[in-house]
């Protein structure tokens, strides 16, 4: 009927286009992005799972290994699938018996650091964890969640040198997540191994005689910058990490590199050298001792005469270092003024970290009146400079810093970078700071009188070795709070191949308590190294 057919016509035209599209939606999907479609259905069947590699092994300068891989396995959850997957840990029995069974359940090995040096090492070494997610974002697509990454230490600052490059193993996957066979593998290849400066007994035997301080210990090679040994005192266990981080004392602070304290008397050797290269004074140059010296309602005394009432008369620069004369250095460093002072201090590298950020090292601070106008808004006084010129007041500085110091006058005035890996080139980058042969000369007469009878530096006085030393006692916080202690010490005295600097927080006199702790060292050093041919005859 006319009135059914016109009813039914839309019905119909609606049913044509629709299969219409339905049909030319087939045709795309199965002509034109067939074969996109077929290789995006392979790709998901598909999985990649990342295989670590072998990281590169620590040895110390005499190939002993100080840091090394050990491998563990861990066994696929049954019921979790290859995208999700969790993993307990297996022993190697365990996986044994497993493959023996035939069981087809997936055991996948991977690979954990073992730090041999334990603590002893720690501060220098560091330790690995796994990347996380806002490290991932920095480190860009070589990185993967669950690489192994380093944190802290040298595993940070050789990171690219030790990682290597990880492998991939390619699994076919069904549709439940599960594994249906294996097929392909890219190789990983192993990080490449570092040979380090350090010394592994030196270490030891530093870490031993540190117990019980909060502290640190750096020694080095003078001529070439190489570090034989850096300690720092407690220190975290790298093999239990999240034992440590609920350990007191913050033993995953390095108090060799990121540690500023006030130096004390050890920063009179800066002083001495801007006093003789300005020509504020020289050797024949005589100052009074009187014990103390009175600037208004202002006292800065001399320890002899806090101590014992009495004081040395007219001395010349090498008694006064022989002595440690805090008033020989008050006159000194008012003659020489502050801004001298400061502009040797950043010579011989103070208010310079070395860029050495992987182990939070810090730059310190030498004022002057520049930066005190600047820091603290106030002017600067002469008993700033007095302050200053014995390694008080505002003057912060690391062990680190003061063992190149003391290296740079045992290396006849040539400042050395730090040097930690033995393939980093010893001795290149060293920098001359061309002082004057007479200042050598007198600042080291000074040095090796002090560890010798008449000197601070008791524990040496028998020493079969002549070496050259500085105590120092650095006031820190209230009179009552013991002081830093502190002993930098280079050996044998002519032709050194060793300096040494040992800080101790709050721990007392620097002769009494730093100096016998490099006498431990050195005594070992030479019984390894065997006895050098300077004595003190």
């Amino acid at each position: 009927k006319p009135g059914t057919r016109l009813r039914v016509w839309p019905f119909l035209s609606l049913t044509v286009v629709m299969m219409t599209i339905l049909v030319a939606r087939l045709t795309q999907l199965t002509v034109v992005e067939g074969a996109y479609q077929r290789s995006a259905a392979d790709e998901n069947r598909l999985v990649g799972v990342r295989l670590m590699a072998p990281r590169g092994v620590l040895l110390d300068r005499r190939g002993q290994t100080l840091v090394r891989n050990v491998p563990f396995y861990k066994r696929q959850v049954p019921g979790t699938t290859v995208h999700e997957a969790k993993f307990e840990p297996l022993t190697k029995d365990e996986v044994i018996k497993l493959a023996l069974a035939g069981s087809g359940e997936r055991v996948v090995s991977d690979i954990t650091r073992e730090y041999i040096c334990g603590r002893a090492c720690a501060s220098v070494l560091g330790y690995t964890g796994e990347v996380t997610k806002t490290e991932l974002n920095e480190l860009g697509r070589e990185y993967a969640l669950g690489d192994s990454l380093g944190k802290a230490g040298l595993e940070k600052v050789y990171e690219r040198r030790l990682r290597g490059l990880p492998g991939m193993d390619i699994w076919e996957v069904g549709a439940d997540g599960q594994i249906v066979r294996a097929i392909g593998q890219t190789t990983s290849q192993a990080g490449q191994d570092v040979q380090l400066t350090l010394d592994r007994g030196l270490q030891d035997k530093l870490y031993q005689a540190l117990a019980g301080y909060k502290g640190a210990v750096v020694a080095q090679v003078p001529q070439t910058g190489e570090v034989l040994a850096l300690v720092s005192t407690p220190a975290f266990d790298p093999n239990q990490i999240a034992v440590s981080l609920t350990e007191a004392d913050e033993p995953f602070f390095n108090r060799a590199l990121g540690g500023a304290y006030p130096p004390g008397s050890v920063f009179k050797i800066v002083t001495a050298v801007a006093a003789l290269e300005s020509g504020a004074i020289n050797r024949e140059t005589l100052l009074e001792d009187s014990g103390e010296i009175v600037i208004g309602p202002y006292r800065y005394g001399n320890w002899l005469f806090e101590q014992y009432g009495r004081t040395e008369g007219s001395i010349n620069l090498v008694r006064a270092i022989q002595r440690s004369n805090d008033v020989f250095f008050y006159q000194a460093g008012e003659r020489t003024t502050a801004e001298k002072i400061a502009e040797w201090a950043r010579l011989f590298g103070f208010d310079s970290a070395y860029e050495l950020a992987g182990f939070g090292a810090v730059a310190g601070t030498i004022p002057d009146p520049a930066w005190k106008e600047k820091v603290k808004g106030e002017r600067w006084f002469l008993g700033n400079t007095y302050h200053m010129a014995i390694g008080q007041g505002d003057v912060l500085v690391t062990p680190l810093q003061i063992n190149r110091m003391m290296g740079a006058i045992a290396a006849n005035g040539v400042l050395c970078p730090v040097v930690l890996a033995k393939d980093e080139g010893q001795g290149s980058g060293c920098q001359q700071l061309n002082l004057a042969p007479s200042t050598l000369e007198i600042i080291k007469e000074g040095l090796t009188l002090a560890c010798q009878p008449g000197g601070t530096g008791v524990p040496f006085f028998d020493s079969t070795i002549k070496v050259a030393c500085k105590t120092g006692t650095a006031q820190q916080g209230s009179e009552a709070a013991l002081p830093h202690a502190w002993f930098t010490v280079y050996a044998p005295a002519e032709n050194p191949s060793i300096v040494l600097t040992v800080m101790l927080e709050h721990a007392g006199q620097g002769s009494e308590v730093a100096a016998p702790i490099a006498k431990i060292a050195l005594d070992y050093w030479w019984q390894t190294e065997g006895n050098p041919v300077s004595t003190s005859d």
